[in-house]
């Protein structure tokens, strides 16, 4: 694993070395952060297995329930059990993975070459921190430590869907913060700065997506805090340093 992430990365610090690149190896420098994603945050589980500090996965729980009277990730479901709503808010978790790729992939086809790399940028320095994070210190999710919901919101499209995708592509450590909820936001932020109206499309998906982390039991509500906070953490960081570059 080690070997192979070493290797790729001198490939491309071969490549970024040349003067000319083909318009292949260019897309490909241009768009591997997002296709690593996925990659690392499978391998995410198993390094958090071998070295993490897992005190974290019974604190964040607990302070959880002291500061909002119970679990919310149990007892949202539990007190807004309506089918539409779930399938909504589940159909809003699954466009995470449709979300991303598109936006980038709009504006790279676009020649928006700005917008897509600022979206890069900001997504891959909050993606590595959070998953730097999981490896140091995971936390189980609600999904690996509470009971999976069941009917009567269970068996229906999305919603059944979205658990077959978790229950294939989850990592078990990676809950604190929420890289589902950090990830969408930072992609809203930015769409607001470029393109605004296409920001007001995506918001109540965006919306839906931070609701669904909490109410399907893939997150705490402090995963999703956390998450947010990451989210406006790296924007406010990238405008702070926009705006020293102006003066300068």
């Amino acid at each position: 694993m080690v070997a192979a992430h070493a290797g790729v990365s001198a490939v491309l610090i071969i490549l970024l070395r040349r003067r000319s690149l083909s318009g292949v190896v260019q897309a490909l420098l241009d768009w591997h952060p997002l296709v690593l994603f996925p990659i690392l945050y499978k391998e995410v589980e198993w390094l958090a297995a071998a070295i993490g500090d897992w005190r974290l996965t019974n604190s964040i729980p607990a302070i959880e329930a002291a500061l909002f009277h119970g679990q919310p990730s149990l007892y949202l479901s539990e007190r807004l059990s309506v089918v539409p709503l779930s399938e909504y808010l589940h159909f809003c978790y699954l466009a995470y993975l449709i979300i991303l790729p598109a936006v980038a992939a709009y504006w790279y086809t676009c020649g928006r070459r700005t917008a897509f790399h600022e979206l890069l940028l900001l997504l891959t320095a909050a993606m590595l921190g959070s998953y730097l994070f999981f490896i140091l210190f995971p936390v189980d999710s609600p999904y690996y430590r509470f009971e999976h919901l069941g009917p009567p919101l269970a068996g229906h499209f999305f919603f059944d869907l979205v658990h077959q995708v978790s229950a294939r592509g989850g990592a078990r450590g990676g809950a604190f913060p929420s890289a589902h909820v950090s990830g969408a936001v930072i992609v809203w932020l930015v769409v607001w700065r470029h393109q605004s109206r296409l920001a007001v499309l995506l918001s109540p998906f965006v919306l839906g997506l931070i609701v669904a982390t909490v109410y399907g039991r893939f997150h705490y509500l402090l995963d999703a805090l956390a998450g947010l906070a990451l989210a406006l953490t790296v924007v406010a960081i990238a405008h702070s340093t926009r705006s020293m570059r102006a003066l300068s």
